[in-house]
């Protein structure tokens, strides 16, 4: 295991009473987070300084460019309190990578389509997370590495950020790899996501009953293929 050190810092002044804390309050009190390294010599990071952002911000836009998809600039801030970016790596190229981000007054990605649904979730007083910018360079793609990375991912909004639910917007033709691989579930109906000019569906998953899946973990040439990426949000 890499022991990573967790940023220091302030929680933001305007969080609600829905939003007690932020992703870097949150890491504070955790103080360190210990990330895995996966069969086959990749490490998986959080991407905190200029480089590791800019070599990440490359891959999602190369992936998205490959795919023939839309990719408008990031809404929030490159050191947003309440999002993190975790990217695995091979050596000191980029060969995945995802961003965790966590609800606050802000609101989230997916409240640009999903917002009725995920207000149920806010008012039966779940803590919700989302997974965005999820992007794998093909030479490198693999089962096991996708589930390493959803495993970690999943597990730190769980354990670090205190979320109770997962949500994340994808193309309607992986669907089923998400439920079978994932855990996840269907909660919003099909609709179009502008900010990637692609199909959308929402998905969910309750963290307190995580499920990654290891049946079949080398085949992935059925999901991946196709001209849709596996995540639509940006």
């Amino acid at each position: 295991m890499r022991e990573i050190i967790t940023k220091q810092g302030e929680s933001a002044s305007a969080i609600d009473r829905f939003f007690p804390e932020t992703v870097i309050s949150l890491a504070a009190r955790c103080r360190t987070v210990s990330l895995p390294r996966i069969s086959g010599g990749y490490d998986i990071r959080l991407a905190r300084t200029q480089f590791q952002q800019g070599a990440v911000s490359r891959l999602v836009r190369r992936m998205y460019a490959w795919r023939g998809y839309s990719m408008q600039p990031s809404v929030y801030p490159p050191n947003d309190p309440n999002r993190v970016t975790l990217a695995v790596w091979d050596d000191e190229e980029v060969v995945a990578t995802l961003t965790i981000g966590l609800d606050s007054p802000e609101g989230l990605l997916a409240d640009g389509l999903y917002a009725q649904e995920l207000s149920g979730l806010r008012h039966a007083g779940r803590r919700v997370c989302e997974v965005t910018r999820l992007a794998v360079h093909p030479e490198f793609s693999s089962g096991h590495m996708l589930n390493a990375l959803f495993r970690t991912a999943l597990m730190y909004g769980k354990e670090h950020l205190q979320a109770s639910d997962a949500v994340i917007e994808v193309n309607p033709r992986h669907v089923r790899f998400y439920e079978r691989r994932f855990g996840f579930r269907q909660m919003g109906k099909l609709r179009q996501c502008e900010r990637v000019n692609a199909p959308a569906v929402l998905l969910h998953q309750t963290l307190d009953s995580l499920i990654v899946s290891d049946t079949g973990v080398d085949t992935l040439h059925d999901e991946w293929s196709g001209n849709a990426p596996l995540a639509a949000a940006s």
